[in-house]
């Protein structure tokens, strides 16, 4: 409890170097889309007990779903990260985190590598959603991201460069069962910048509108550009 108390209190920034500056973005969305009263609304209940994965309609990687396959309730978001460097992957990061940050693991849910430490669109699940544990990735006034915001990180700075196909790939696939196990609506996908307006994360190459778009269609072929 001590640790997290202290994670919780750090600055907002909780990727590698999640790039801060002109909070100006126009892909970000009004806090207020996704406010605390709005979340309490829901009818799911941080109380409630975890649930089985039931029947999947699309066949996934089987190594994403949690320990016993029981999801827990507090899910309600996904919000994407870059890591803002040019290379990583989530033993570096999760290195990092511990070292810099003091945190005791892993501050993302999942991590996909951009082919350094790790294979293009390679999708590493961390020990968080292993766990079902909360985040450590979108500090808030409420700290609501991380309670119950699944954090993926796309190693890269987009605000130099694009992700690669692959990433996007995998991205689009993540999104699409956290989205089908968790009963996630793609308005409530986001980002990192559009939630806290103190970061340009993840970048200004990196569009939130396309992945919407995507995960809002039959699944066929990649269709974020």
């Amino acid at each position: 409890m001590r640790r997290f108390l202290i994670a919780t209190s750090l600055v907002a920034c909780f990727g590698v170097a999640c790039i801060s500056g002109d909070p100006a973005q126009p892909e970000t969305l009004p806090y207020s889309l996704y406010s605390i009263h709005e979340h309490r609304g829901d009818t799911r209940s941080k109380q409630a007990p975890a649930r089985r994965i039931g029947k999947v309609k699309r066949r996934y990687d089987r190594s994403w779903y949690p320990r016993r396959g029981r999801i827990s309730p507090r899910w309600t978001t996904i919000v994407i990260h870059h890591s803002a460097t040019e290379t990583g992957g989530a033993k570096v990061f999760d290195k990092h985190h511990r070292q810099s940050n003091g945190w005791d693991e892993l501050g993302y849910h999942f991590v996909i590598g951009n082919g350094t430490d790790t294979p293009d669109g390679y999708v590493e699940v961390g020990s968080r959603w292993y766990k079902q544990k909360h985040g450590a990735h979108c500090k808030t006034p409420d700290n609501y991201y991380n309670e119950h915001g699944i954090g993926i990180c796309l190693v890269g700075n987009f605000d130099k460069t694009r992700p690669t196909g692959k990433q996007l790939a995998s991205l689009e696939r993540l999104v699409r069962f956290l989205c089908d196990v968790c009963n996630i609506r793609p308005k409530r996908v986001t980002t990192h910048g559009a939630l806290t307006h103190k970061t340009r994360c993840p970048g200004r190459h990196f569009s939130l509108p396309a992945l919407r778009r995507a995960i809002s269609t039959p699944a066929t072929v990649t269709s974020i550009q």
